[in-house]
C-alpha cells in the first residue's frame, strides 16, 4: 500500500506541474514547451483559431514562390540630366542671339514669308509676293545648279534633265533662315566623333585594350557590342544603327588590305568614340578648360588659309576637325588621376565637330559656334 500510494503522489505532482505551465500565445511558444505530438495538436488549434491575415502570412510563409507584402518590385533606375551643362546655358542665354546676329545673310530669303505676309504679318524683312515680283525667282546659286531646257522649244519635250554647268560635284544649297524657326536654324552642335589609329593594333589587336580603356574613361560612354551595356549589344553588329540620343564606342576596321602593311581587310585598326550632344558639351568643357590650356607651344588651332575655295567640300560641310598631339591624352583628369592603369605609348587622335551648317559658308559659321565656347582658331601668320 505505501508503494502505491507514493506512486499515486508522483503522478498527482506531475500533473500539477504540466497543468501549471503558462499558456503560450503562439505556436511557437508551445512548441519550446510542450513534446512534439502536443505541439503538433496545439499549432494546429492555434491556426484555426487565428484571424484572416495571420493566415495568409502563414500561407506565404509556406510558399516562397509568392512574392512578399514588404519586398519592392525591381524597376531599372536610369539617372538622367538634373540640369543644363555649363556650356548649354552659354550657348542658350549668350551665344546664340550673338550668333544670330553674327551670321546672317541678308542676301538669302527669308523662308515661310508668303505665309506669314499672307496672314497680315508686319515683319520689316518680310515682303509680300505682290510688292516684290522676283521674290520667287530662283537664285544665281539654283540657276547654277538646276540647269532647264528652254521650254518654247518643242524638241525639249520629254527631255531628261539637264547637267550642272563644268565637272564639279554638286554642293548642297544655301538653307535661308526660317521667319518663324529662327533659333533651330542657328549654328548648334550635333555630336563630336573621337578617332584614333593604333600601327601597332595589326600585329597584335590586344594593342587596342589600353585605347579602348582611354576611350572609356574620357568620354563615359559603352563599348558597341559589349555586353557590359546590353542597349549597345546590338549597336556593333553590321547593318544596326544605335539611338541618336545614345552614344558609343567602336572599332574601326580596315576596309581595303595593303600588302606593305601586311593589313587585310576588317582587321581592326583604331577605335572611335561617337558623343551626342549633351555629352560633346560636357567633352568640350573638360577639353577647353584642362587640356588646351597646358600643352606646351600650342596658340591654337590654326585657320584655312584664305586661298581655299569657297565652295570646296571643306568649305560647305560643316564639320570642323581638330588634331590632338599625343600629349594631350594623359591630360584629361579621369586618365591623369591613374595613368599608370593604361600602359603603352600615348596616341594622338582627331576631334571632328559636326554642326548642322550645311552649304556655302557652313564650316566658317561652325568655327564660329566653337570659337564661342572657348575653342581657340589662329591665324596661319600668328603661329
Amino acid at each position: 500500500m505505501a508503494a502505491s500510494s507514493s506512486r499515486t503522489v508522483s503522478l498527482l505532482r506531475q500533473s500539477r506541474t504540466v497543468l501549471s505551465l503558462p499558456t503560450p500565445t503562439t505556436a511557437i511558444g508551445l512548441t519550446t514547451a510542450l513534446p512534439r505530438t502536443t505541439a503538433t495538436t496545439a499549432a494546429a488549434s492555434t491556426s484555426a483559431k487565428s484571424s484572416a491575415p495571420a493566415a495568409a502570412t502563414t500561407a506565404q510563409g509556406a510558399r516562397p514562390n509568392l512574392p512578399s507584402r514588404t519586398a519592392l518590385p525591381h524597376y531599372p533606375v536610369v539617372v538622367g540630366p538634373t540640369q543644363l551643362n555649363r556650356l548649354q546655358e552659354h550657348y542658350r542665354n549668350t551665344l546664340a542671339s550673338d550668333l544670330l546676329y553674327m551670321t546672317y545673310d541678308h542676301t538669302l530669303q527669308t523662308q515661310d514669308a508668303s505665309p506669314l505676309a499672307a496672314s497680315g504679318s508686319s515683319h520689316p524683312s518680310i515682303v509680300p509676293p505682290a510688292a516684290d515680283a522676283t521674290a520667287n525667282a530662283p537664285s544665281a546659286e539654283e540657276t547654277d545648279r538646276l540647269r532647264r531646257w528652254d521650254p518654247s522649244d518643242p524638241y525639249s519635250k520629254m527631255r531628261s534633265v539637264r547637267p550642272a554647268r563644268g565637272n564639279r560635284r554638286l554642293q548642297p544649297l544655301t538653307k535661308p533662315m526660317s521667319a518663324t524657326h529662327t533659333l533651330r536654324d542657328l549654328p548648334r552642335l550635333d555630336k563630336v566623333v573621337l578617332t584614333c589609329f593604333s600601327k601597332e593594333a595589326i600585329a597584335n589587336k590586344h594593342a587596342l585594350v589600353p585605347l579602348l580603356a582611354q576611350m572609356r574613361a574620357i568620354t563615359g560612354l559603352g563599348i558597341a557590342g559589349s555586353n557590359a551595356d546590353p542597349a549597345l549589344l546590338q549597336a556593333g553588329k553590321p547593318g544596326s544603327s544605335t539611338p541618336a540620343n545614345r552614344g558609343h564606342i567602336e572599332i574601326i576596321r580596315a576596309k581595303s588590305g595593303v600588302a606593305s602593311f601586311k593589313l587585310r581587310p576588317g582587321m581592326p585598326v583604331g577605335v572611335k568614340a561617337v558623343l551626342p550632344g549633351p555629352v560633346a558639351y560636357d567633352f568640350l568643357e573638360i577639353l577647353t578648360t584642362f587640356v588646351l590650356p597646358r600643352l606646351r607651344s600650342f596658340g591654337g588651332f590654326p585657320l584655312p588659309p584664305s586661298s581655299q575655295p569657297s565652295l570646296s567640300p571643306a568649305a560647305t560641310s560643316g564639320v570642323v576637325s581638330l588634331g590632338m598631339r599625343p600629349e594631350a591624352m594623359a591630360l584629361f583628369p579621369q586618365i591623369e588621376v591613374n595613368l599608370d592603369q593604361y600602359p603603352g605609348r600615348g596616341l594622338g587622335f582627331q576631334i571632328d565637330c559636326i554642326t548642322n551648317q550645311r552649304g556655302r559658308k557652313a564650316t566658317e559659321k561652325a568655327r564660329q559656334l566653337l570659337s564661342g565656347l572657348g575653342v581657340p582658331f589662329v591665324r596661319r601668320g600668328d603661329l
